[in-house]
């Protein structure tokens, strides 16, 4: 079994990858559509709709990097003969992204975003397997995503002061922040995918041996008996679409009814507070379980949600509150679900007797950048169908319109996750009971398979 006991050294050059990684999400959900939308002239409905349909690949790319990843094993390790792979690819759709080479088109648009998410798809499967396979333990796994979620969560933080620096010297436009922004990825990913390349270990055991014959329809069915797995999958999924939704119209709502035009300075506060308040997730999380935690950060995001809604003109102090607050929870939806999905695998493979983590997080992945891309196309095309003028004024009812997509959507998504939540069912008790199987059967010994394994549902 991998161990317990890693250093800090080695879990810091691991969770370094997610730096440059974490530095895309921010701009990609509130820059990206304005810097089309306005500099560019798409509109808000093309750039809306490319973004959904970018991401149809996934349901051909994911599975099969997942189990690519799975199967496949060089002698440098299954999981890190990814890293300059996707590292090469994430670089070359960055550029072309944020830094277009000639006028773009619709077609332009959708063929560069694809290939950001082909390379992310690429980088970060493997990454993400390989994170869950450092260490078997409920609560070392915990410490592991989340250093790797702080920094996804510095990179963002970083990702909202270099648009405040570039404004900063006057004349600056969306175009000039975007190229920034490539800038700081395009030098940050290689070094930090180098690092964890010849420090981070691969696990011998899930190198060596011999593999089992892929049968899809089998591990389809286990992957639906895992109902913890598939809870987590699913609240993941409505979370992200939620907050993907209110991320997507943020710059709108700040500055065409609040009138926050620097609101760059909120989402850094927003990400300063979710970096701080990351240890904390980890102790509630120990204390009250990660599920509970993780519908305590729910339960606050649909508050703050509703409140945004009855936000005014000139209510730049409550704007800035509730975003603080929904920084802070923000943390938690980087940490936990990445520490419970690791968690529900070891079911599968209880169930199984092979380690399939690379094809469980494809799954996820690919479920999560579905909830990404309905979450950033869908009220790009409502804002367009009800008439919404991302450059000029608006009406009150395309005002009423956008302060709805804003608060009040979003609150009712994030409560069906919160209901969701509520069924989880793998305990920290019953993942140690796991895990104590796991350890008897790897080495030998007479052991019984825990009974809420055995049941149909696997819950």
């Amino acid at each position: 079994m991998s161990t317990n006991k890693l250093g800090f050294g080695t879990v810091t050059a691991y969770g370094s990858v997610s730096l440059a990684i974490g530095l895309l999400g921010f701009p990609m959900a509130v820059f990206l559509p304005p810097f089309y939308s306005t500099e560019l002239g798409l509109s808000l409905a093309a750039v809306g709709t490319m973004m959904i349909l970018s991401r149809v690949t996934d349901f051909i790319t994911d599975p099969a990097i997942g189990i690519l990843s799975d199967r496949w094993r060089p002698a440098i390790g299954r999981r890190k003969v990814w890293l300059p792979i996707g590292t090469l690819i994430m670089m070359v759709g960055v550029f072309l992204l944020f830094r277009p080479i000639v006028k773009p088109n619709e077609f332009y648009f959708f063929a560069s975003v694809s290939l950001v998410y082909l390379g992310y798809t690429t980088l970060q499967l493997p990454y993400t397997a390989w994170g869950a396979e450092l260490s078997d333990d409920y609560h070392v796994r915990t410490r592991i995503t989340g250093t790797a979620k702080f920094f996804d969560t510095t990179g963002i933080l970083i990702s909202t002061l270099i648009p405040t620096a570039v404004y900063s010297l006057g004349g600056a436009t969306t175009g000039d922040v975007m190229a920034g922004l490539s800038l700081f990825f395009l030098i940050t990913l290689p070094v930090c995918a180098t690092l964890a390349f010849f420090i981070v270990p691969e696990p011998a055991h899930h190198i060596e041996g011999p593999q089992q014959k892929f049968n899809i329809k089998q591990a389809a069915l286990l992957m639906v008996r895992n109902k913890p797995f598939t809870i987590i999958t699913v609240a993941v999924l409505i979370a992200t679409i939620a907050e993907t939704f209110r991320q997507t119209t943020t710059f709108f709502f700040a500055t065409k009814i609040i009138g926050f035009e620097d609101f760059s300075i909120a989402y850094t506060l927003y990400f300063i507070s979710a970096i701080l308040v990351i240890p904390a997730w980890g102790v509630i999380a120990r204390r009250f379980e990660k599920h509970r935690a993780l519908m305590g950060a729910l339960i606050a995001v649909l508050v703050t949600n509703v409140g945004m809604f009855f936000l005014d003109q000139g209510d730049t102090i409550l704007f800035m509150t509730f975003f603080v607050i929904k920084g802070a929870c923000f943390g938690a939806l980087l940490m936990l679900p990445g520490a419970m999905i690791a968690d529900t695998v070891d079911i599968d493979t209880a169930q199984s007797g092979e380690r399939r983590q690379g094809q469980f997080f494809a799954i996820s992945a690919m479920v999560q950048k579905a909830g990404f891309a309905l979450g950033a196309g869908v009220p790009l095309i409502l804002l367009d169908w009800v008439g919404f003028n991302a450059a000029g004024d608006n009406g009150a009812d395309e005002i009423f319109a956008l302060r709805a997509l804003y608060g009040i959507v979003p609150a009712v998504i994030v409560l069906a996750a919160i209901w969701l939540l509520r069924h989880y069912s793998l305990t920290a008790a019953r993942h140690k009971e796991l895990q104590t199987y796991l350890e008897a059967r790897d080495t030998g010994k007479e052991a019984t398979l825990p009974a809420f394994v055995t049941s149909a549902r696997g819950g």
